[in-house]
């Protein structure tokens, strides 16, 4: 029986660097006679041709709206054929529009991370070495506020939610800025070439509606958001789990320093079967940094498991578990 654990992390560590690929000799092929086709029918003249078949033009099904909130048209009102999550994820960064943070069922790595580079170690140590001189994120010393929904359960599933809902909390929150990048910038506390997303304790994808309130909503950066997105997915759907995910806010701001991302099974309410603290300036993930916390997250989506492993533990203790 797989033993429970708790795990903590401060921050994904440096990436490895990729090894240089070996150039290889290629072989031309010997060119093949195109097959022969029968001759097309001529064209119809404008006379000749039905109104049936002449194309009207229709919008883009992946246009923008030109009035109102600057999100995508539904494909369905336009008579397009639906866009994708990866298409309508780039339009909505083309855009300005926050990413929300929740449990995808695609695999987004491509997407939210950056690839390897030599670089990568030198960058982290120059990022965590300019946080502590700043004191900033991990490194904040101030009095922080404690901004989160409380244990929740995860919910089996979930309606679809209105992508726009978080940013209009957010500049009802903020007042009248709804970008998270905007935001800090007027702060002062944003980092150079860092992107800022708002950012959900608890998905939508895990707690539905509730999760649209500004106490579920802060402002950290792209990475910390892309850092919570594997652990989420790896609970996603499963009613055993608790998600207690705060954010450490500094007083007066909808500034989170750090993200303590929490996950607790419903039977053993007091003892946290996840958790790591995520910097709130956290740059981008590299494509070995998300596979890293993915590997962190793996043992979560075994519910048999964790489910045998708490009725261990609780048996030990007397059969009734912790309180």
């Amino acid at each position: 029986m797989p033993k429970l654990r708790s795990t903590s992390f401060s921050s994904p560590s440096p990436s490895r660097s990729p090894s240089p690929s070996g150039s290889r000799g290629s072989v031309t092929p010997t060119p093949t006679p195109a097959p022969l086709r029968s001759p097309s029918p001529p064209p119809q003249t404008q006379a000749s041709a039905s109104t049936s078949t002449l194309k009207r033009p229709r919008p883009d099904a992946d246009a923008f709206d030109t009035d109102g909130p600057r999100r995508p048209k539904r494909a369905a009102t336009t008579g397009g054929e639906r866009p994708s999550a990866a298409e309508l994820y780039k339009q909505q960064n083309a855009v300005g529009l926050q990413d929300t943070h929740s449990a995808r069922t695609g695999d987004m790595s491509s997407l939210r991370t950056t690839k390897d580079s030599p670089e990568d170690g030198l960058n982290l140590l120059a990022h965590v070495s300019s946080q502590a001189h700043d004191k900033k994120g991990l490194f904040f010393e101030g009095s922080m506020e404690r901004r989160g929904l409380g244990p929740q359960p995860v919910l089996t599933a979930v309606p679809d939610r209105d992508k726009g809902e978080h940013t209009q909390v957010f500049r009802t929150m903020t007042g009248g800025e709804p970008s998270s990048t905007k935001y800090q910038e007027k702060l002062g506390t944003a980092d150079k070439d860092t992107p800022y997303e708002i950012l959900h304790g608890m998905g939508h994808g895990e707690g539905g509606k509730k999760t649209q309130s500004a106490q579920n909503l802060a402002s950290a950066s792209h990475g910390a958001n892309t850092a919570m997105i594997p652990a989420d997915k790896a609970i996603s759907g499963n009613p055993d789990i608790l998600v207690d995910t705060r954010f450490n806010v500094r007083p007066g701001t909808h500034r989170a320093e750090s993200v303590d991302q929490t996950f607790i099974h419903k039977d053993r309410p007091t003892e946290p079967i996840f958790q790591q603290r995520i910097d709130g300036d956290l740059p981008k993930v590299t494509t070995s940094q998300y596979k890293q916390l993915q590997q962190q997250a793996e043992f979560l989506k075994d519910r048999d498991a964790l489910s045998g492993a708490v009725q261990l533990l609780n048996l030990k203790d007397g059969g009734g578990g912790k309180s």
